[in-house]
């Protein structure tokens, strides 16, 4: 009678994931058509205003439509990409927490089924309960960073090894919680390129009749519109790249927000430095300091003359520049500078599992810098020069050479120790600075992490002996 039982809820069980799914596929149906619907009324009007409008409504047309596709681009952006979001995003950076060992088998997240850390994790959790499992602090910062619907149930039940059923993301509810700052992103860009693109039929808009705006500093219009074209350039630039590294959030439209206000501010506050310049290299400048910031301030650095020296430290006169690092370049630094890491000791000392989850960067990239700026911060410019040319670019390089246990040139340990105790061809017969670097190295905790994740345990495993 039990089985019986068992049966027919399976079978109700399947009929109802039938009909969800049916309803679901009806759904997507009725939505795609609704889109080419309207795609192809867009289309029918732009096609219509383009013949029989006069000229100059043709024009205002089109810097209307400039002014809503632009400012409403990286909104949509956000909008499509929370429907991305799902099983392999969070899978992915489990699997790396294993990698790097971050911390012990039994308080890391459920791995994938039939991964090779599986056997691992349910022989450390046959007598631990349901509730560490769904509680896991690793779990809940992937959460709090990507949002509940981003996990599915199987990751969150230690029975439970695949789903059964059909996974939704929940885009009301995050839209709902997470878009404010988008919307208010969206509304200031909207307000910018209002201001750059100048709608005819706005020019003349005096609802409060003529009206002085007094109280602000003179600042060129065409400036403020050079500038802010550059900082959207380099907006966009940055949402699409973090779009398609998975790495799209809210905080981005924060930090968009905040450059178009700090470049504006710049840019007024430049004014009467300007003054007098050639036209053309002023607004060249504009358009850079909208990309590059820290442009401006090093421009109202030197206008300040000794005083700004005594008073400012600008990005750049850092002792170990983040730009040192190889693959690092303009989108990179930006992105590393949002999480907080402005030179190399901060990256150094950075939680990893934060930087690896926040960032959305290739985790090869991340260890690989970090694992070069434990030796940087180390050793000087020309000294990284003759350890390069011995194949030493990184501190786990400069670790690994010391644990071959095959040396086929026997001299080579001995001369590794002493070349950086060289200074005009002469030895000072000191203490090796090589070996006082690599016995420092030995106790960051990071690297050890790095260290750990280069070894390729999981690769070594399937190989024959």
């Amino acid at each position: 009678m039990g089985r019986f039982q068992f049966g027919t809820s399976g079978q109700r069980l399947d009929r109802l994931s039938a009909r969800t799914l049916g309803r679901l596929t009806l759904r997507e149906w009725f939505s795609q058509t609704a889109r080419m619907m309207l795609l192809l009324c867009l289309t029918f009007a732009a096609l219509l205003a383009t013949t029989l409008l006069a000229r100059e409504y043709q024009i205002f047309l089109l810097k209307s439509f400039l002014v809503v596709f632009l400012s409403l681009l990286p909104g949509w952006l956000y909008l499509n990409f929370i429907k991305t979001k799902g099983t392999g995003l969070y899978d992915e950076y489990v699997l790396n927490l294993y990698r790097l060992r971050i911390d012990s088998v039994a308080n890391l997240p459920k791995p994938p089924p039939h991964s090779s850390y599986w056997n691992d994790w349910d022989s450390a959790m046959k007598n631990v309960g349901q509730a560490q499992v769904s509680r896991n602090i690793y779990l809940k910062k992937f959460e709090s960073v990507y949002g509940r619907s981003a996990i599915p149930e199987s990751r969150r039940n230690a029975r439970i090894e695949e789903d059964t059923s059909v996974i939704t993301n929940k885009v009301a509810e995050e839209v709902k919680d997470a878009f404010l700052p988008v919307m208010w992103a969206t509304v200031l860009l909207a307000v910018g390129w209002i201001i750059v693109v100048q709608p005819e039929l706005f020019k003349a808009f005096e609802p409060l009749g003529a009206i002085d705006i007094t109280g602000l500093p003179p600042v060129d219009a065409q400036s403020l519109r050079l500038g802010f074209i550059g900082s959207y350039v380099f907006v966009l630039e940055s949402l699409v790249r973090r779009y398609l590294q998975s790495d799209l959030k809210t905080a981005a439209y924060v930090s968009a927000m905040s450059r178009v206000i700090v470049v504006t501010a710049l840019l007024a506050a430049l004014g009467p430095l300007l003054e007098g310049w050639n036209e053309a290299v002023v607004a060249s400048l504009s358009f850079l300091v909208g990309i590059f910031p820290e442009l401006g301030l090093r421009l109202l650095k030197q206008g300040a003359g000794t005083v700004g020296h005594w008073i400012t430290r600008l990005p750049g006169d850092e002792r170990f520049p983040i730009t040192d690092l190889d693959g690092i370049n303009l989108w990179s630094r930006a992105r590393l500078f949002e999480e907080g890491i402005e030179d190399m000791q901060n990256l150094t000392t950075a939680n990893i599992v934060d930087l690896m989850l926040n960032t959305r960067m290739p985790i090869n990239r991340l260890v690989d810098w970090v694992d070069q700026a434990f030796l940087y911060i180390r050793v000087s410019g020309s000294d990284r020069s003759l350890l390069r040319r011995m194949g030493v670019r990184t501190a786990t390089d400069l670790l690994n050479v010391f644990e071959t246990d095959n040396v086929r040139d026997p001299q080579f340990h001995g001369r590794l120790l002493r070349v950086l105790n060289v200074t005009n061809g002469r030895d000072d017969e000191g203490p090796s600075a090589t070996e006082g670097i690599r016995l420092s190295l030995l106790s960051e905790v990071n690297l050890w992490h790095v260290h750990e994740w280069k070894k390729h345990e999981w690769l070594r495993a399937s190989q024959p002996h």
